[in-house]
């Protein structure tokens, strides 16, 4: 069986909800596919009129063209595979429950949100609270790992609870607030206010960054643990596993003193 193919047509006026297609595509009747209704802005569309659909592994789900005006791309993910020839709206890969999602282009604001297990790839950037929570939820990225190679902008695992995030380019304000456990890795530099409000959970920065007063200074230290993360982290090739091998010393802070105090910042070279 050749890979599912979903081809799009043409760039949509409005924004595109996909988050329907994972759970059809779980229930494994695909010839009623093209008949799926999807909300675009405020009418439904068949996803045969925007879609070109060839192949019929639905564990091997490819999507292509541009997809930035869509929403919701791998949304309650359970296994198999998918992956984006280009780039992705918002919410990509919202309560993912498993499989690995692949972006080779950009990414918009809330990619991982309420995730649990499964991995995701971006090659590109992505936006605002990325490992993020849902309005109204109490807690974020619950685990699995989310890589990206670019930028990722502000509240970066806001609430995150488990997993790894890892950023091979500059994260914006806030990243880490209200962490609750999990590793975060930026190795391009971050934005103010780094680990705003975390009880727990480890947020690694290389480079100089503006640590707030509410972490306490405890030095510089050599901690086997980063060492061991960052040789987990080779097979992904740079920046991730640079300092694979190597004794690699971390200046530590403890905070954030204004809520449990219990989480850290690690900043590297």
């Amino acid at each position: 069986m050749s890979a599912l193919t979903l081809t799009l047509k043409h760039l949509p006026a409005g924004r595109l909800d996909l988050s329907p297609l994972m759970p059809f595509l779980a229930s494994g009747e695909l010839s009623g596919l093209p008949a799926l209704p999807l909300q675009l802005a405020t009418q439904k569309i068949p996803l045969g009129e925007l879609f070109e659909v060839n192949g019929s592994d639905a564990t091997q789900l490819v999507l292509q063209g541009d997809l930035s005006r869509v929403d919701g791309i791998g949304a309650a993910m359970q296994t198999g595979s998918l992956t984006l020839a280009g780039n992705a709206g918002a919410y990509l890969g919202t309560g993912l429950l498993g499989g690995e999602i692949n972006v080779h282009g950009h990414a918009g604001n809330f990619v991982g949100v309420a995730m649990r297990k499964g991995s995701i790839h971006i090659k590109g950037n992505a936006g605002d609270y990325l490992g993020g929570i849902l309005p109204g939820a109490m807690q974020g990225m619950a685990g699995g790992q989310i890589v990206v190679q670019g930028d990722v902008g502000e509240r970066c695992g806001d609430r995150m609870r488990r997993g790894a995030i890892l950023i091979g380019g500059k994260v914006g304000d806030y990243a880490g607030s209200r962490m609750l456990a999990g590793t975060i890795a930026v190795f391009g530099g971050a934005g103010k206010h780094a680990g705003y409000g975390m009880r727990r959970g480890t947020l690694m920065i290389r480079g100089e960054i503006e640590i707030d007063a509410t972490f306490a200074d405890c030095g510089e230290q050599v901690l086997p643990i980063t060492n061991l993360l960052f040789r987990s982290w080779e097979k992904l090739g740079s920046p991730f596993g640079d300092a694979a091998g190597q004794a690699t010393p971390v200046h530590r802070f403890m905070g954030d003193r204004g809520a449990d105090g219990k989480g850290e910042i690690l900043r590297f070279k």
